[in-house]
């Protein structure tokens, strides 16, 4: 079946089949290392904003509750251009809970998750720039939602820092599972490991998505070796249509006031 077949008729899949669809690509994957047996994985949710964000709602305390109760065993704060939250959770860390500092940067050609990111780092400076940024001060760069229109890197741009990256948003919350699913084969054909997370700017969704690790090491360097390995995948659910919906809306309207430019 042809690509474009294929998207067509993922058009026409409710979100329910759709994730069907998208757990069977991963099951063939051969390449994908992560254990059958959850018991031995951990779950953190990489991508999670709280009210340091300036669209979103929340406390970091309130995500670590939240994703504790879910099962989760860590995750990776990562407002909008500020660690400022960051410097909070480490006053109400958990030996029980992995908390990773991180940053979604707005960079001149889109977003960039940095992990174990300890200090800001300026915006809008190109999306190769903000990647060598964030290797200087030992984080992991991670592209996220690759395909999301406003705030989204695209192929083009991924390709010229492809040798500096071990990982791509493979799953992401707020993304429709079609999207997931392509973003998903541009990181097997391109030979680059994936995350999850579940992109809430609310706790109330935080844990929709996540990473999986093949690890039982709950440290923060662990975690980090096994990306750069390109042995972690992401995975979940969509969080609910209603809810998107409202985030899309918003967006616009904040897209709108910024003068046309993205957060």
């Amino acid at each position: 079946m042809g690509y474009l077949t294929l998207s067509f008729y993922f058009s026409f899949l409710d979100e329910s089949r759709m994730h069907g669809v998208y757990r069977n690509f991963l099951i063939g994957i051969g390449s994908f290392h992560v254990a059958v047996n959850g018991s031995h994985m951990l779950k953190i949710d990489l991508h999670l904003h709280s009210c340091f964000s300036n669209d979103a709602v929340g406390t970091p305390e309130d995500l670590m509750k939240v994703l504790q109760k879910r099962g989760l065993q860590g995750m990776a704060l990562t407002d909008h251009n500020t660690i400022e939250g960051c410097r909070k959770m480490q006053k109400i860390g958990s030996k029980d809970f992995l908390v990773i500092p991180g940053i979604e940067i707005s960079t001149a050609d889109g977003h960039l998750l940095g992990l174990n990111v300890a200090e800001d780092i300026p915006r809008n400076l190109s999306v190769e720039e903000t990647v060598e940024r964030v290797i200087d001060l030992g984080g992991e760069p991670i592209v996220p939602h690759l395909f999301r229109l406003l705030s989204g890197i695209k192929k083009e741009k991924l390709k010229p820092i492809q040798k500096n990256i071990s990982a791509i948003e493979v799953f992401n919350g707020c993304s429709v599972p079609a999207t997931n699913l392509k973003t998903a084969k541009v990181a097997r054909a391109w030979n680059l490991g994936g995350t999850g997370g579940s992109d809430s700017h609310d706790p109330a969704y935080a844990g929709f998505a996540y990473t999986v690790v093949d690890s039982t090491d709950c440290r923060i360097d662990s975690v980090l070796s096994e990306i750069r390995k390109k042995r972690t995948w992401g995975e979940g659910v969509t969080i609910p249509l209603s809810y998107r919906r409202d985030r899309m809306v918003l967006s616009i309207r904040q897209f709108v006031h910024r003068g046309f430019k993205r957060i």
